[in-house]
């Protein structure tokens, strides 16, 4: 059985290559400083561990957060402090401390803007502040050739690579704009040309477009953009349509009826009225899609002599039938639908299967919310824990600062201490 991660958000399989790089490349520049001041072997081995293994993790936590998009922003916050502290750990060399102080500004303003820029310089130095004071850090801004060459290297390559993301999203921008486009130039080019009445109104019947069709049976100005299209409606089924509207705005899905319309003559005209909803960026009907069929000539008493002479062009209706296939997929298109992969929206019969449709919402909604509890839990957990590990890091870091400091002769007594009562030891120490 293959374990497989959950995907993460865009923005995290984005910055996951650049920071791997940055956070690699960094601990490079540190190592050669270094070995130019020299060094100790926790430096090291810590360095190590927050430059080479951190961009991972910090990817996994994007990967397993029930809401990717803000844990990857947290990590951009959590990126900040990290390289603050290292800043001051290397007595804030000039040169990589610009470097990683440039890549983080560049990554919370290019994810976040203004505000996210400020958040995160002052995450930046309030950790460096932090650990300098508490470690009593000197400030030596001297470096090497080498340490200023690759810092330079460094500073360019990394804005070089964030500005080469930031093309070729725009790029995909504008192809998915242009595509938007042509399939609306599309849609109206269709609905123009098909004998139904096409039409999108708002949530509240408003009339945001009309198709030409729309002009043979009633008045321009009463199917302009603005126009109520409840008025179209005959008196008697006003409440019916606006019920109609009503369920479409609220459940989000498909819904079909049959209403009567009252034309420009004054005649009424029974129609079926096909209604979808079309959705803004947070899943919410923003408008409803409208496509309705006259079917007066199948019902009117006063037009049964004109039924025999429909009944040999709806023997040969296929050129009727390619019109509504290609209008039913740009209407999917439009829509975000999928009915090939079953994911069309829940055919709804009854006033139960509403019922039960509510009720299954409401139950999953639970669901969620409980996941997401459990996750916030975790997540404070392991923020609690990495904290209570840097507190073990810096005692541990304090204790042996305290036995380098001994002289030579306590080493001695450590020493033949060890030898004779170890266990002793081990307690004292612990």
């Amino acid at each position: 059985m293959k374990l497989a991660l959950p995907p993460a958000h865009r923005l995290a399989r984005i910055n996951y290559p650049p920071r791997t790089f940055a956070f690699a490349f960094t601990f490079l520049v540190f190592a050669v400083l270094w070995a130019e001041r020299g060094f100790e072997v926790w430096e090291l081995f810590f360095a190590a561990l927050s430059f080479l293994v951190y961009p991972h993790l910090a990817y996994f936590h994007a990967c397993i957060a029930p809401d990717s998009k803000r844990a990857e922003l947290n990590n951009l916050y959590a990126d900040s402090i990290l390289v603050g502290i290292w800043a001051a750990q290397v007595h804030f060399a000039l040169w990589p401390t610009a470097a990683v102080l440039a890549a983080v500004s560049l990554n919370s303003a290019a994810n976040g803007g203004l505000k996210r820029l400020f958040r995160g310089v002052a995450c930046f130095a309030a950790a460096a502040a932090a650990w300098g004071a508490a470690m009593g850090v000197a400030f030596k801004p001297d470096t090497g050739p080498v340490v200023t060459g690759l810092s330079v290297f460094g500073i360019l390559s990394y804005v070089s690579w964030i500005g080469v993301i930031v093309f070729v999203q725009n790029k995909n921008v504008l192809r998915a704009r242009n595509a938007q486009r042509s399939s609306e130039a599309q849609f109206r080019f269709i609905a123009e040309n098909v004998g139904d009445l096409v039409s999108v109104v708002d949530t509240g019947g408003r009339f945001l477009y009309a198709s030409a069709s729309h002009e043979k049976h009633f008045d321009p100005d009463s199917v302009g953009s603005g126009a109520d299209w409840l008025l179209l409606v005959h008196p008697d089924d006003r409440e019916q349509a606006k019920s109609f509207l009503n369920t479409i705005a609220v459940l989000g899905t498909g819904k079909r009826t049959q209403l009567r319309m009252v034309s420009a003559r004054g005649s009424w005209r029974l129609v079926e009225c096909q209604g979808n909803p079309v959705r803004d960026g947070t899943s919410k009907p923003k408008m409803i899609v409208l496509v309705t069929r006259d079917l007066t000539a199948f019902v009117d008493p006063e037009s049964d002599d004109r039924i025999p002479e429909k009944l040999p062009a709806a023997a040969d209706r296929k050129y009727v039938l390619e019109e509504k296939r290609v209008l039913t997929e740009l209407l999917d298109r439009l829509l975000g639908l999928d009915r090939k992969a079953g994911m069309g929206p829940p055919k709804l019969q009854s006033i139960e299967d509403v019922h039960r449709y509510v009720e299954a919402l409401s139950a999953r909604r639970a669901e969620d919310d409980r996941r997401v509890k459990i996750w916030r839990i975790l997540e404070r957990a392991t923020l609690m824990l990495a904290l209570a590990g840097s507190f073990l890091n810096y005692y541990l870091l304090t204790v042996l600062d305290t036995i380098n400091s001994l002289p030579q002769g306590n080493f001695m007594v450590v020493r033949a201490t060890v030898k004779t009562s170890q266990i002793i030891v081990f307690f004292a120490l612990a």
